[in-house]
């Protein structure tokens, strides 16, 4: 039984959210026992993501090597193009080749468990299972037939989000079952043959720390012993792992983003109505729902602000000659919102999406005329006109049918830019200024395949520190 998992070629295990400074205080508590040990040999690194910092844009980029201008997936919702509809982008959306496809046409054999996404599973030569996109367990895997395997162990694609908001000790023992499912078939998937990169994802600490990440930081008497309890069980199944596997099998242990306590959600469209640049239609049936006529401008989660851009948008009304100085007044208008219980400034920056994204043929960002970079269409074509980068604690939200424009709910806890973790056995990264999208090119590497001639990461391609 041990014979798979000996000859396992490389190994990844993703931990969806966790910051660096969490891991790196749980080590040092003993909580993540196991991590600790092998970043005692091997360091504990820093890592930036992606943004919007997202998990569906971060993975994309992961999986691809490629920043969103490439791949084409900007956020968990987006708008259906030459409408002002709403879509939950996923696996059908991004339009390159994922790392899974890359290695299976190099005759390399690949296994993927719940990266988001991932659904619907492409063809390889391998499994994958898709992530918390998935529908149904019937529709989750590639073959179809690993489907049978998944319902006779009761595998959870993810746990349920919305307990979270009724009851926060149901989601726990949600947590753990799902993670219990989660790890009984990664083992079992281990062991089932020889691969050559073989990847499981766990989701949980991402929904753990958006619904108890403040009452951890406060040391809460109820939820704080719990949440570092989820943290053990996940360390547990390190220390599983890293028996099962051999000390020079190549190993990453990473997050996509980090965490941070939510001082206050925003809602960034009901701004761009108070400041002139968003009308509401006369019914809002979803965050989408604007007059085209009287809107310059409308955004969509988090912090995406599109220009409704004459001959680009279905109704639009900026002319391109404009859409410069539109941009920009925008920018400064957004530059300029505070928090009234304190006065601090909102937003961190604001960045042109000719900044952070570039097209395929491209290995950085653009420099061209804004009138050129408004009309292109393609992959790049679709990301945002500007995106607003929030000081930490402020979670952009949109709000376009309420009348509050700061306000606290049960989220305690947001993504994070450049607080994501790393460590690294038997891999050598780039030194400096690692990024989520350049793990990609490493790992084709370190098996012996030439990554595509557009993938990114190649030392040239690094987001402007922003």
């Amino acid at each position: 039984m041990m014979k798979a998992a000996n000859n396992l070629k490389f190994m990844v295990l993703s931990i969806d959210g966790v910051p660096f400074g969490l891991i790196r205080r749980f080590m040092d508590e003993g909580v993540m026992a196991n991590m600790a040990r092998l970043a005692g040999q091997t360091g504990l690194r820093q890592m930036r993501s992606i943004h919007p910092t997202v998990s569906s844009v971060a993975w994309a980029s992961y999986m691809t090597g490629m920043n969103p201008g490439k791949h084409g997936i900007y956020g968990f919702i987006d708008r259906q193009p030459g409408t002002y509809d709403m879509s939950l982008p996923n696996g059908r959306m991004m339009v390159v080749e994922t790392i899974w496809e890359v290695l299976s046409r190099a005759g390399k054999r690949v296994f993927g468990m719940n990266v988001p996404t991932s659904y619907p599973p492409r063809r390889v030569n391998g499994i994958l299972i898709g992530g918390f996109l998935t529908p149904t367990v019937d529709r989750a895997a590639y073959p179809p037939t690993e489907s049978d395997y998944l319902r006779s162990i009761d595998y959870r694609i993810d746990s349920d989000a919305q307990l979270a908001r009724r009851d926060k000790r149901a989601m726990l023992d949600d947590l753990d079952v799902t993670l219990a499912k989660r790890m009984e078939a990664m083992f079992h998937y281990l062991d089932k043959e020889s691969w050559d990169f073989f990847h499981t994802h766990i989701m949980g600490t991402d929904r753990i720390n958006h619904f108890l990440f403040e009452k951890m930081e406060q040391d809460d008497a109820e939820f704080a012993p719990g949440f570092r309890d989820y943290y053990r069980k996940i360390d547990a199944a390190v220390g599983k792992l890293l028996e099962r596997i051999p000390q020079e099998t190549p190993l990453l242990i990473f997050s996509d983003h980090g965490f941070c306590p939510i001082k206050q959600e925003v809602q960034l469209s009901r701004y761009l109505i108070e400041k002139g640049w968003t009308a509401p239609a006369a019914q809002i049936q979803h965050p989408l729902s604007i007059d085209p006529g009287q809107s310059r401008a409308y955004c969509m989660i988090p912090g995406r602000i599109f220009i409704n851009l004459s001959g680009r948008e279905p109704g639009g009304i900026v002319p391109v000659d404009a859409y410069q100085q539109v941009r920009e007044q925008i920018a400064d208008d957004l530059m300029q919102l505070r928090d009234p219980d304190n006065g601090d400034l909102v937003i961190r920056k604001v960045i042109m999406r000719e900044e952070v994204y570039w097209p395929s043929g491209s290995q950085g960002p653009l420099r061209a005329a804004p009138e050129e970079i408004a009309r292109m269409d393609g992959t790049f074509g679709r990301a945002a006109d500007l995106i607003a980068i929030p000081y930490d604690g402020y979670d952009l939200k949109l709000g376009l049918a309420g009348k509050a424009l700061f306000q606290k709910t049960e989220l305690e806890g947001m993504h994070t830019y450049d607080d994501a973790f790393m460590v690294a056995r038997g891999v050598e990264l780039p030194e400096n200024n690692l990024e989520i999208f350049m793990l990609t090119r490493v790992i084709l590497e370190k098996l012996g395949v030439t990554p595509p001639a557009d993938m990114d990461g190649a030392g040239n391609a690094i987001t402007p520190d922003f």
